[in-house]
């Protein structure tokens, strides 16, 4: 009796095992096999399932949108991968960031460069170098504080041009110029203290002779590369912007390509369950959130 009993009850397991349904995830390791999922229920009392059926995992939408090319689309001008995977007020606000910053960048940069022009053209007809390098070998020099030396100096001396010169050369020719005394004999209106109009080799304290074309020249140059400071933190930001853009393009279109029921896979569900046990069905409240 008894082994017939023990048969009819293994029986019993095995055709128990064929009933259909759903599992929970793998988070309940070797116990998975012995649960039975029932659907959740909703308010209204009807059940909800788990993943709907008319769309299986993996398969393409018609209308699928590819990540990779919003993310490069993005890298190129922001907002255009968000217009491509359907975010149009995302795509706006990342286009119109690129246009404001864009503007900016080019305005700064513009104006920088033309005030830089500007002062230059001034330091090529006011400032003489050879007046510089004049009073730089005489004796009366060597009294003076005189610590930086002509950038470019050996092409002007040999060439009389700056042509030949490296470009940063030539950027710190035109900025010691008007930042240091020691450079006031090279300005053509370079003054004493009494307003005497002197020659550069009678300049023997370049702490008490004065320019007022060298101090407008140094105002200029500081106008200058606060504007051209400010085009190049702003370049940075667009840089930051095409970046961001990029990483939430590709974000938006993954988003989008999912269904209704794989946005709900995501979520923490709650779940009234039955956990096969040898002395039957018994009733479990069960909460998990896949990762992945």
């Amino acid at each position: 009796m008894r082994s017939k009993a023990g048969a009819l009850l293994l029986c019993s397991l095995i055709a128990a095992s064929t009933v259909i349904a759903e599992e929970l995830p793998s988070i309940f390791g070797m116990q998975r096999d012995k649960l039975q999922v029932k659907p959740s229920l909703r308010l209204d009392g009807r059940p909800e399932p788990l993943q709907a059926a008319s769309l299986e995992k993996g398969q393409d939408s018609p209308t699928a949108k590819s990540p990779r090319k919003a993310f490069l689309a993005s890298v190129l001008l922001p907002g255009a991968g968000e217009f491509y995977a359907g975010a149009k007020k995302r795509a706006a606000v990342f286009f119109g960031l690129e246009a404001i910053t864009v503007g900016l960048y080019l305005k700064w940069k513009g104006e920088g460069d033309d005030i830089e022009k500007e002062f230059r053209q001034t330091a090529d007809v006011q400032w003489d170098p050879l007046s510089y390098l004049a009073w730089r070998g005489s004796t009366i020099s060597r009294n003076s504080s005189i610590t930086h030396a002509l950038p470019c100096s050996t092409y002007i001396v040999v060439e009389g041009n700056l042509d030949n010169c490296d470009g940063s050369e030539v950027q710190q020719y035109y900025e010691l110029m008007g930042k240091y005394d020691q450079f006031v004999s090279g300005w053509a209106d370079v003054q004493d203290v009494n307003g005497n109009t002197v020659q550069p080799t009678q300049v023997d304290s370049v702490e008490n002779y004065l320019s007022e074309t060298r101090l407008t020249y140094e105002d200029r140059r500081n106008d200058s590369n606060v504007l051209l400071k400010r085009a190049s933190s702003i370049a940075g930001l667009i840089l930051v912007n095409h970046a961001i853009s990029a990483i939430d393009a590709a974000r938006t279109a993954r988003i989008q390509n999912e269904d209704k029921s794989a946005r709900l896979e995501r979520r923490t569900r709650f779940l009234f369950t039955f956990y096969e046990s040898m002395g039957g069905q018994v009733p479990m409240m069960m909460a998990y959130k896949p990762f992945y």
